[in-house]
């Protein structure tokens, strides 16, 4: 017959460790450890940066991204006409071989640096609200850009229409070819030297106003002078009076800045 297994109980201390076959796990010192928590200091800044606030809208920079990448096209498919224009700003001579050009003012370079001369005139314009327009009601938006495009084509526009019927009147049509060609060659000019500005003005912290009166301005005359310097040089080449060319500086080029000023300022 079978019997029944017996059961004895024993102290769990004499019982043997089954798992490291330790005898006596019991009578083991115990080595206690103080447990020291070191406080973390914060890491102190050496600056505090903060986002610049310029309230410049997508859309400038975008128009500007745009004259920018016409400029490129220009100086990557017309490397030698952008060469050209560049030995023209300083040699008479060359100015005259490219208006001797069929197309010398429907060239690809001449359309593309025409328009990039246009939107960031138009946006150098636009940044000049606040300022002009001081204690009026400000307007301001992609709509007021496009209307200060509208005015800019239009005003060079008329200027070149009323060279040509001078030169029609006179039956002199090479002077007045010759005269458009410089003009938009400072213009071009002008319209490359304000990339650089305007990129100044949008992601930096100089203030406007003294981009204006620092950078913008002289070079602006600066254009207006080498304009003049050139248009004698023009005339006198072509046997025109200095009397003659006096008046065709002030009905042509200083008169509309003048009623450009009035328009925006009002």
């Amino acid at each position: 017959m079978p019997t029944n297994p017996v059961y004895q109980k024993s102290d769990s201390l004499t019982l043997g460790d089954t798992v490291y076959g330790i005898e006596n796990e019991g009578s083991i010192p115990i080595r206690h450890t103080e447990i020291i928590t070191i406080e973390e200091l914060p890491v102190e800044k050496m600056f505090h940066p903060s986002p610049l606030v310029t309230g410049v809208e997508s859309w400038q920079i975008i128009i500007l991204l745009i004259a920018v990448f016409f400029l490129g096209i220009v100086k990557a498919f017309s490397n030698k006409r952008y060469r050209l224009g560049i030995k023209a700003l300083i040699n008479h001579g060359v100015a005259q071989e490219i208006t001797r050009e069929e197309q010398v003012f429907f060239h690809r370079s001449n359309i593309f640096l025409t328009i990039t001369h246009v939107l960031l005139v138009s946006l150098f314009v636009y940044e000049l609200k606040d300022i002009v327009s001081v204690g009026v009601e400000k307007t301001e938006g992609f709509n007021f850009f496009l209307l200060i495009v509208g005015v800019v084509i239009i005003t060079y526009t008329v200027k070149y229409l009323f060279s040509k019927v001078l030169a029609f009147i006179f039956n002199d049509t090479i002077s007045a070819s010759e005269y458009i060609f410089n003009v938009s060659l400072y213009n071009n000019l002008l319209g490359v030297l304000l990339i650089p500005i305007l990129c100044i003005s949008y992601f930096s912290s100089f203030s406007f106003l003294f981009i204006l009166l620092y950078a913008v301005i002289p070079i602006a005359i600066l254009m207006l002078l080498l304009r003049f310097v050139r248009l004698f040089i023009v005339g006198r080449t072509l046997g025109v009076l200095y009397v003659y060319i006096f008046l065709y500086i002030c009905t042509l080029e200083i008169l509309p800045l003048v009623v450009l000023y009035q328009v925006f300022s009002r």
